[in-house]
Parts: structure tokens; C-alpha cells; sequence
């Protein structure tokens, strides 16, 4: 505690101190130059330091980039410019510029230009480490910082493993072969990242030339995440070790090989055998098939050190985890269908040598769901359709397929009956045949084939005594259901975001499909005014032979409340009139537009900064739409604002082993009860938040605004933008003695977000560990702001 006192009261000395250091300057001389030289030039005849002018305010500063390679290479752009109180540029200040965190900047001149500008370059210096750094700027009394990131990728991400692979199990010591050194950089989560720098090193027993390594280029491949390096034998041919070592900024990762006797390598296996673990998948394309290869010997033992390749057709790809055999002679391999959906036979191949082994799995899962509209066309009438959609095994919709439509009956032009007809589904895997019915009457049946698979849609052409059977058995209430069940609105003439609405009607003892049911679809009123249009219109759809009738609903431009549309299926077993609904079956759903909402959370931690001097403490941002889906690649913009700071200290209890809140008061006193309620709590002297001492703003008169903008900084951690979870973090950063004693309120807002921006107040959190250790004390045992209670007065106007 007397050390603690006696600290303070020093501080209340060092002023008188100061002073009379200034005397001594000025009575020896020191210091050079007149006192009233003013930043941007003028008066004054010796070389003293520039003072700034009344006019100055301000400084803005910007960077061109938030982020650099830890390569070195890349170098960042700070820009400052002097303001006045009415933000207007100021020419001729000078600007002065600090770096930290082992970083190199270069000012491209002392004063600000004509245009009230200065500029630097920033540049990570030496050190290779991923961390961030802060460039300082000062004009005058006013000092600001801001950061840029040091990180692995060019991109911005952020490597957490470097994947590494060989081409073979040894390398023949004759120097007839190479061996291909993979590395594929992988995030935390085990994607691959492009565009990631990669530094090859070959570690040889042998002193010089023994062995180099040659990189294939300097970066990973921007699509697969992936470069590779070649080693090769140089001058020495003796069997030994040898390894390669990737590194990608702080991830270093090695893999070993032999140099070995050439006839190690000439082995083959007497036999191999292909193993698929399954025969048959989905074709949503997320299955895979593992693959596995085993080499035995003559004796039937298993072979390891084996080379088999493998090979797949039908547009599959497949992705090779080792292509020598393990200890279990086994080579491994996943296939998966790759872009094409369609119902197919993939033949997958393995070889080795002259062994070659096939086997094949079946991709199936196309369904071609159709609707006739109207399901009764006029004879001779036009503009009538059968509306086809293509639709994977998770009914997701397969665009871009191609589709032919042949009618039973083929006319000689489309003016006369239907014709044959090639198209290709859209982005909602539909396609719309259109065709003029037959002038007689008659039944027509349309075959749809697309993706390996074929579906028949039949319509009757009616004739005065031609009526399509009634229903049978009474069916139970439908199930009526939406793929998908949010939509985004249209904008302008665009119908490419729509849902699919599919009532199934079900016998009710058997379960059986009922064909033939009646069945028109409306909004059921659209109490919301959302509009949009049922592609069915005010049309009957009868039930297929599988008990369905299928529609769609195309949104106009206007979103829903969540649930804020109504779809009515209006049925019976024999037709009805327009206006009337004997039966009644409802779904509701969302039209979603622009992400609706955003959310600030974080959990109890608190991290150090990369210099050790600061506290890091992280939130997460959540950004979802009406429907509570999350939205990605929404731009985020987080801003800071000091409410509030409080003055106090803390004493250690040797008792409890932990420091507690105390007030030192005007008296000389100490307060020791009450936590940090003791603490006189001051609001931001910066009323109104310019920057600048404006008429009674600096109540405590110490000559600046408490607290100083500067003493907290706030950043987006990697992108700027949201995820595809809908999720980002943002940061603040301060020094470790300010932990505790400021109110910090962040604020992040998102482009086209309607609800507030998320909003976070809380006083700056400090390490719960560091008030446990008596010695040496935490960085925050005394407020920066101050630790004199005034009894019976206004603690903040007090600057001690």
C-alpha cells in the first residue's frame, strides 16, 4: 500500500518537476530557436522545434490496404491529412511518423502539401511473424494510430496446416527419378487456400549439392490450394535421409524420405484388388465413394511401397490420399460425381504396372416433376404448357440440363399441334414447353428425358362429352409443402427466384396416391399485399398418378414479415367453380430482400496483444435476414466511442491473495469498502466528439479531452465481410493499463441491413489473472485518468 501511495503522490510532484526542468533549459539556453515558431512556417530565426497553429484540429489518416503477406514484398500506403476545426485541409504542418511491432516506415516528406497532405510507406521490416502493427502519426498536440495485419495469404486467410505428400516412397540413389513434394495449405477448418506464399527447403546430411529442391511456383494454386516442389539428386549418390521442410509465415511442417539402392524400387505386385465402399449414391453431389486398392505378392502377403494410380470417367473426380501403397499395401482414393448430376454409371480404375482393376457404382436420383397448365386445353387453342423441373436427390434444382420434349402425337409446325422440342432447365431447374393443342380432340402424352432420366405428363384434349373421372377414394387432407420454404424477391423482370408448392393427396386407409384430384392454388387472400404469381393461375391442377399437383410461386419485389404469405390449396374430387373452395389445405412462408438483422456477442476471454502490452478482446458479429437464415458477404463498418472513464486504484490483500478496489481521497484518506462503486465515474470531456477543446470541455484542465480517442482501437479480424455462416469478428485493442477504467460502446453496421446497427457497452475488460499476482503489480493497479476522490466536490474536474 505505501508503495502504491507513494507512486501516486509522485505523480502529483512531477509537474512542479517539469517545470523546473523548463527553467533550467531556458537559463542555460537550451532547446535553440524562438518559442513562437509556428507549424506551418513563418516568424522565428533559430532552429527550434515548430509549435502547432490555433487553426490546426485535427488529422485524418487512411491506408490503401488492411492487410499485407508476411513474404515482405508488399508494402502499405498511410495517408494523413491536417484539418482545422472546420475540417478543411492545412498545408505546411508538420507530421511526424512511429511504427512498432518490428515494422519500417518511410515519411515521404516532413510537412503536409498544398493539398494538406502527407504521405508514408509502411513495410513489415524483418520480422516474418503474422501479427499487427501500428503506425503513429503526431502533428502538434494531436496523435493518432491506425493498423494493418500481417497474415500468411495474400488473400487474408489464415493458414493453420500445411498438408504434405510424396509421389513415392523412396528415391532411387542412380538419379533416374524425382520425387514430387505436394503441400496443400489448409485453413482450421481443412479448406484449401489460394493464393497462399510457400517456401521450399531441402535438409541434406550432405553439405553442398548433394540435393536441391525446386518450388513450382511461389504461391498455392488459387483453386485447389495446392503447390508442388521436386526433388532431385545432385552430385552425391549415397543412400541416406532426406527431408523437406514448408513453410507458410509461423507454419512449418516437414516430411522425410530415403535415398535408397536403385533395385529397392523395381518391385512390383503380383496382384491387386479394387474396393468400392459403396454401389450406388445420390446425386446431390456431397457422398462419396471411397476407394481402396491392395497389392499383395506372389504369396498372397500385402505389398507395401507400391505406386497405383487411379482414374475415373463419367465427368467424376477423385482425390488420391496416399498413391503408394501403406504398411497394409493399401492406396486410397475418394471419388465423388463432380458437377454432373445426372443418373449415370462412373467406372472407377486402379493400375500398377501392368495390373489394371476395375469397378463401378450407379449416381441416380433425377426426378423430372411436370405440370400441365391448363391440364384440359381448348382444341386448336395456343399458349398452353407443360411445366418440367429437374431436381437432384434432395430435390435442390440441377440448371443448365438439357431436356428434349417429345409429344405422342408430332405436328408438322407448331402453328398446326405440339412438336418436338430441345431446351435447358434455368436456375430453378425448370423448363417450360409450350405448344398449341390439336384442333380433334384426343389424349396427348408428353416424354420428358433429361439428366438419365424420363417422365411421361399426359393431357386430354376434352371434346362436349369428354370428362376426367372423378377421384377416387376421397383422399385425406393434403400435405402441402414448399421446396424451399424462403425465397428472395425479383427484381425488375427477373422470375428466377421462385419456390416449387406440391400438395400430395394420399388415400386414407392404404396410403395409396388418389389421381385425378382437383386442385387450384390462390393466396388465400394476400392480407400482406406481398403479391407475386402462382404459375398455375386461377387454373385447376389435377392429381398424377402419384397423388400430386405441382405449382409454383414466383415473389415480385416486396418482402414478407417472417410466415408472411399464405398459399391455399383449394380441392375436391370433382371440378369446381372459380371463387369457391369446398376444401382447404394452408402453408406459409417467408420473401426475403435485404439481411435484417445484426448481432454483437462474445464469450469471457480476453487475449494479449502480439507486442505483449495490450489486451485483445474479441466479439462476433451474426448477420441474418428476415427468415433468420444467415447471410454472407455482407460489408461490415465497426466504429468506436468512449462514453465514459473512471478514476481509482487497487490494493492487494495479502489475505485473500488478490488486489481490490480502493479510493484515495482528497484528505489523504483511503476508502476500502464498497468494490468499484468507490470510483468517481466521469463522462467523455468530448461533448460533441470534433476532436478538438472546445469552451468547458476540458473540465479537469489537464489540456486534453478524457479519455483520448486513441486510447482504444477497433478493427475487423481477416475480412471485412461476413462468412458463409453470416458470421465476422471484430476487435478492440488497448493498452493493458487503461483495462478496467474506460467505457468503450462498439458500434458495427451493415450495408443494407434495415434493424439498428449491434451495439456492445461495456467497461474495457481486464485479465481476471493479473489481480491474483502481488508482484509485479497489474498494469492497471492505477487509472490513467486519475485516483483522487474529491470529498464533497466534482471528482472530475480534479486531473490528479
Amino acid at each position: 500500500m505505501h508503495q502504491m501511495l507513494s507512486g501516486i503522490w509522485l505523480r502529483k510532484l512531477r509537474p512542479y518537476v517539469a517545470m523546473s526542468l523548463i527553467s533550467l533549459l531556458v537559463a542555460c539556453g537550451g532547446g535553440g530557436g524562438s518559442g513562437g515558431t509556428p507549424i506551418n512556417g513563418g516568424g522565428g530565426n533559430g532552429g527550434g522545434g515548430a509549435q502547432p497553429p490555433a487553426s490546426l484540429s485535427d488529422i485524418s489518416i487512411v491506408t490503401n490496404r488492411n492487410s499485407v503477406s508476411n513474404l515482405g514484398s508488399e508494402t502499405v500506403e498511410v495517408a494523413v491529412t491536417a484539418l482545422d476545426a472546420n475540417r478543411a485541409a492545412l498545408a505546411d504542418v508538420p507530421v511526424t511518423f512511429a511504427i512498432d511491432s518490428a515494422g519500417v516506415v518511410t515519411p515521404q516528406s516532413q510537412k503536409t502539401d498544398a493539398n494538406g497532405v502527407i504521405k508514408a510507406i509502411a513495410s513489415i521490416g524483418s520480422d516474418r511473424t503474422n501479427r499487427t502493427i501500428k503506425v503513429f502519426v503526431t502533428a502538434g498536440a494531436i496523435s493518432k494510430s491506425i493498423s494493418f495485419d500481417v497474415v500468411d495469404s495474400v488473400t487474408g486467410g489464415k493458414v493453420a496446416d500445411l498438408a504434405m505428400t510424396l509421389s513415392r516412397s523412396s528415391l532411387p540413389s542412380d538419379g533416374s527419378q524425382v520425387m514430387e513434394v505436394s503441400v496443400n495449405a489448409l485453413d482450421n477448418q481443412r479448406t484449401a487456400l489460394g493464393g497462399v506464399p510457400v517456401t521450399f527447403e531441402l535438409i541434406d546430411s550432405v553439405s553442398s549439392g548433394g540435393a536441391f529442391v525446386v518450388a513450382g511456383g511461389s504461391t498455392t494454386d488459387a483453386s485447389t490450394g495446392k503447390i508442388t516442389g521436386t526433388v532431385r539428386l545432385g552430385s552425391s549418390r549415397i543412400n541416406r535421409s532426406l527431408s523437406v521442410k514448408a513453410t507458410s509465415g509461423t507454419v512449418v511442417r516437414t516430411i522425410s524420405f530415403d535415398v535408397v539402392d536403385p533395385r529397392t524400387t523395381e518391385s512390383r505386385a503380383a496382384d491387386l484388388s479394387l474396393q468400392l465402399d459403396r454401389t450406388n449414391i445420390g446425386n446431390a453431389g456431397s457422398e462419396v465413394v471411397k476407394v481402396v486398392a491392395t497389392a499383395v505378392d506372389a504369396n498372397r502377403n500385402v505389398f507395401p511401397g507400391i505406386p497405383v494410380t487411379f482414374s475415373v470417367d463419367s465427368s467424376a473426380t477423385i482425390a488420391v490420399a496416399n498413391s503408394l501403397t501403406n504398411a497394409r499395401g493399401q492406396a486410397n482414393a475418394e471419388v465423388q460425381i463432380g458437377a454432373d448430376k445426372s443418373n449415370r454409371i462412373v467406372t472407377v480404375t486402379a493400375r500398377s504396372e501392368n495390373l489394371v482393376r476395375t469397378a463401378a457404382f450407379l449416381v441416380s436420383g433425377v426426378t423430372i416433376q411436370s405440370t400441365a397448365v391448363p391440364s384440359l386445353p381448348v382444341a386448336g387453342s395456343s399458349g398452353n404448357r407443360v411445366e418440367f423441373r429437374v431436381v437432384d436427390v434432395n430435390q435442390s434444382a440441377m440448371a443448365g440440363v438439357q431436356i428434349v420434349v417429345r409429344p405422342s402425337i408430332t405436328f408438322g409446325s407448331e402453328a398446326q399441334g405440339p412438336v418436338e422440342k430441345t431446351g435447358t432447365t434455368d436456375v430453378n431447374g425448370a423448363y417450360v414447353y409450350t405448344y398449341v393443342a390439336p384442333a380433334q380432340a384426343g389424349g396427348l402424352v408428353f416424354t420428358a428425358t433429361a439428366a438419365g432420366k424420363t417422365v411421361d405428363q399426359e393431357v386430354v384434349v376434352p371434346s362436349p362429352s369428354t370428362a376426367v373421372p372423378s377421384a377416387s377414394p376421397v383422399p385425406s387432407p393434403p400435405t402441402l409443402t414448399l421446396t424451399p420454404n424462403v425465397v428472395r424477391v425479383n427484381t425488375g423482370a427477373d422470375t428466377s427466384n421462385r419456390t416449387e408448392i406440391r400438395a400430395l393427396f394420399l388415400a386414407p386407409t392404404s396410403n395409396a396416391p388418389v389421381k385425378n384430384v382437383r386442385v387450384r392454388f390462390d393466396m388465400n387472400g394476400d392480407p400482406n399485399s406481398i403479391g407475386g404469381t402462382i404459375g398455375s393461375g386461377a387454373n385447376i391442377v389435377y392429381t398424377d398418378s402419384l397423388g400430386q399437383a405441382i405449382t409454383n410461386y414466383v415473389p415480385g419485389g416486396r418482402a414478407s414479415p417472417t410466415n408472411g404469405v399464405t398459399i391455399r390449396a383449394c380441392w375436391d374430387v370433382v371440378d369446381f367453380a372459380g371463387g369457391t373452395c369446398p376444401n382447404s389445405s394452408l402453408v406459409s412462408f417467408t420473401v426475403v430482400n435485404d439481411p435484417l438483422s445484426i448481432t454483437i456477442g462474445t464469450d469471457n476471454s480476453i487475449t494479449e496483444g502480439p507486442s505483449k502490452l495490450t489486451y485483445i478482446k474479441r466479439f462476433v458479429l451474426l448477420v441474418v435476414d428476415a427468415a433468420g437464415n444467415p447471410k454472407s458477404d455482407v460489408q461490415l463498418t465497426p466504429s468506436l466511442d468512449l462514453l465514459a472513464f473512471r478514476k481509482g486504484s487497487y490494493a492487494f490483500d495479502k489475505g485473500n491473495g488478490e488486489w481490490y478496489p480502493i479510493a484515495v481521497n482528497s484528505d489523504g484518506t483511503t476508502s476500502t469498502s464498497g468494490g468499484t462503486s468507490l470510483w468517481p465515474v466521469c463522462q467523455n470531456e468530448d461533448v460533441n466528439r470534433n476532436g478538438a477543446i472546445d469552451s468547458g470541455e476540458d473540465l479537469n484542465g489537464n489540456g486534453q479531452l478524457d479519455p483520448r480517442k486513441s486510447d482504444v482501437s477497433v478493427s475487423m479480424v481477416g475480412s471485412t465481410k461476413t462468412d458463409a455462416n453470416g458470421t465476422a469478428v471484430v476487435q478492440i485493442e488497448y493498452p493493458k493499463n487503461f483495462g478496467g477504467w474506460a467505457q468503450a460502446r462498439i458500434t458495427v453496421s451493415a450495408a443494407g441491413v434495415l434493424s439498428p446497427p449491434g451495439v456492445d457497452v461495456r467497461w474495457l475488460p481486464l485479465d481476471p489473472a493479473a489481480l491474483k499476482t502481488e508482484t509485479p503489480p497489474p498494469a492497471f493497479v492505477n487509472s490513467p485518468y486519475g485516483v483522487i476522490r474529491v470529498l464533497g466536490g466534482n471528482s472530475c474536474a480534479n486531473k490528479d
